[in-house]
């Protein structure tokens, strides 16, 4: 169990001390392509939309596009759709001075993997004060909860996985459907072998592909030349597979390996999950996945000293 002094800094820390204060937010006015442009130029997974830059209306992140685009029947590129189609406007937030503990809960019980941080102005209006992330929570963890728990204690299972040779749309749909942000990719030709991972971050980078009139117009005037197929919901060109853009080879962890080493691991190579694995016989089998959002899961079970103190 943690000591006296580490359940200390854990009661005691606030959502301003956790949170970044410079936060890249939007006006509702803009649309998807700057949003998305903004994204990959800032690597973020997620902005917030406000009004005169002050008081959040909306948060878009990366799987809100991504479920947007699958629905989306219209036929519109990028820059004609306004953010404020995709973006989420019912916002979980949480004062500035709240502990980290209890941002921890409401992130876990809202099932969210970031957390807008208010402030109160003069008119007791409430302004956006910064932003806490799943990275933010994994990298308190690393730093000060070494030897708190196993990664077996808090990795997620059953994991979510599809076939090196599946499409693209497909793994954009199961992930909106299952409400994940990664899927573990399996080689059903070696034993089922971890073949790699592939992330909504992966997926976006297709994005402007997928809603480019330009491009679209080509790809449906080949199927109608050279083939017979139907229109399908999500347009994408043939050749895109799960082994064209998803990550080989990633990076692993062990059930049984620190649970603050894993969340080092995921924040020094800027990753959010890690495949658990286990060897058997020269083929290592996915078990689980761990998670920035399972570090703050388990975070968000702490009661305070009292609780923890032997």
């Amino acid at each position: 169990m943690l000591n006296k002094l580490f359940n200390k800094r854990i009661k005691d820390q606030k959502a301003k001390e956790v949170m970044v204060r410079h936060v890249i937010t939007l006006s509702p006015t803009e649309n998807l392509w700057k949003t998305q442009n903004t994204m990959s130029r800032y690597r973020i997974k997620k902005v917030v939309v406000t009004q005169n830059k002050k008081h959040p209306i909306g948060i878009v992140t990366l799987k809100d596009i991504i479920k947007f685009l699958i629905s989306d029947k219209t036929d519109r590129d990028l820059d004609e759709i306004p953010i404020s189609e995709a973006m989420t406007t019912k916002l979980v937030i949480a004062d500035k001075n709240g502990t980290i503990i209890e941002c921890a809960k409401t992130m876990t019980t809202n099932n969210v993997s970031s957390l807008i941080i208010v402030e109160d102005d003069d008119d007791k209006n409430y302004n956006l004060a910064g932003l806490i992330t799943s990275t933010d929570f994994a990298n308190f963890f690393s730093e000060n909860c070494i030897g708190f728990a196993s990664v077996k204690d808090h990795m997620s299972q059953p994991i979510f996985v599809i076939s090196i040779k599946e499409s693209l749309s497909t793994a954009a749909q199961i992930m909106s459907d299952k409400r994940v942000s990664r899927l573990i990719v399996i080689d059903q030709d070696n034993h089922n072998k971890l073949a790699g991972i592939i992330s909504e971050t992966d997926v976006s980078r297709t994005i402007p592909v997928y809603k480019s009139r330009t491009i679209r117009s080509v790809y449906e005037n080949i199927e109608l030349l050279f083939g017979s197929k139907l229109k399908p919901d999500f347009i994408e060109p043939s050749l895109v597979r799960i082994r064209d853009i998803m990550t080989p080879n990633p990076i692993t962890t062990e059930k049984d390996a620190d649970l603050a080493e894993a969340a080092k691991i995921m924040v020094k190579h800027g990753i959010s999950g890690l495949p658990v694995i286990e060897s058997s016989v020269n083929v290592e089998k996915p078990i689980g996945i761990i998670s920035k959002f399972d570090i703050i899961k388990a975070l968000s079970t702490q009661e305070g000293e009292d609780d923890l103190a032997e």
